[in-house]
């Protein structure tokens, strides 16, 4: 057995953390998204204010990839 390789409880104990770290995430991320982002959803549906703009104001989000020159 190499040096640098985990031994085989080190990478069950790796495996639980990791798990018990994202499963933590997983709840908090559904707390979040009906705390957060579920409200600020249906604000915008209503044309409610939403992101510090003026209620009703409409806008849109374009991604662009700063690696490709622009297309007339």
């Amino acid at each position: 057995m190499s040096l640098s390789r985990d031994s085989r409880q080190e990478r069950k104990l790796k495996l639980f953390l990791r798990t018990q770290f994202r499963f933590k995430q997983g709840i908090e991320r559904i707390d979040w998204e009906e705390d957060v982002l579920l409200p600020e959803v249906e604000k915008l549906k209503s044309g409610g204010s939403v992101l510090g703009l003026p209620e009703g104001m409409a806008f849109d989000i374009q991604v662009v990839d700063q690696s490709e020159p622009e297309k007339d």
